[in-house]
Parts: structure tokens; C-alpha cells; sequence
């Protein structure tokens, strides 16, 4: 299985933004802190910005301010606005429906799936923006 990084670059974004400070935070300054390209960064805060954690100012005196302060945003907060979807696992959405081994899967993952999400929610809840940008030098 593939590890997703989007989380990743969505709260270095957001360290970025608190750590350079809005006047002088833009999606070029960004992508050079992710090295990759504005696209990317754009299309990440565009997420972050619909769930009202950032505020995106256009044009070439724009830039990306914190929209709340970085002691009021979990990982958690950052999570939900790139994966809306709830849960970190998930069921197959089909299978053979005469395979036994599929007819269990259902009963057999729900309680470890859940498990697990619960633990990643957890921890993702107990992590501040905050306590990750006063530890960068």
C-alpha cells in the first residue's frame, strides 16, 4: 500500500504560513519549502481554505494568512479538509458475493478499521499546529 503524503504537505503549508508570517507567505514561497510545484500548493490551500483555515489572497501582491491562530488548529482540523471522508480505512466496495472469504470481510474489518481510526483521530485531536512550529529552528 502507498503511504499518502497529502497530510504532510497540507501542515507544512500551514507551518510555512505560521512560521514566514502572511505578508510574506505565497504559494511560490510554498512550493519551494515542498519543492514541487505552485499547482500543487494552490490546489492543497483551495481544500485548507473551504474549511476556513486559511485565508488565499490572488495576484501578485497576494499571499496565505492563518485564518485562525496555530494554537486553535489540530491535525485533526487539517485532515478533514483534504480527506472528507471519514476513517482512514475502508472496506472494498465490491466483491464475489458467493466468496465466503468476502462475505466475511465486512465482520471481520469493521471493528479493526474502527479501531484504528479511532487511534489516528486521537492523535491527530491531541497535535496542535502550534506545537509543531515552535519546534522548527
Amino acid at each position: 500500500m502507498a503511504a499518502n503524503s497529502l497530510l504532510a504537505s497540507a501542515v507544512q503549508i500551514l507551518c510555512v504560513a505560521a512560521y514566514v508570517g502572511g505578508e510574506k507567505t505565497n504559494s511560490e514561497i510554498i512550493a519551494k519549502s515542498l519543492k514541487t510545484n505552485p499547482v500543487v500548493v494552490r490546489r492543497i490551500l483551495k481544500s485548507l481554505e473551504r474549511q476556513g483555515l486559511v485565508d488565499v489572497r490572488p495576484g501578485r501582491y497576494g499571499g496565505v494568512t492563518l485564518k485562525r491562530a496555530p494554537e486553535d488548529i489540530t491535525l485533526h482540523d487539517i485532515y478533514r479538509a483534504i480527506e472528507p471522508e471519514e476513517g482512514v480505512f475502508a472496506l472494498r466496495a465490491s466483491g464475489n458475493p458467493r466468496c465466503p472469504v468476502n462475505i466475511a470481510m465486512k465482520g471481520l474489518l469493521t471493528p479493526v478499521f474502527g479501531a484504528a481510526d479511532a487511534a489516528v483521530d486521537d492523535v491527530l485531536r491531541q497535535t496542535r499546529l502550534a506545537s509543531l512550529v515552535e519546534k522548527i529552528q
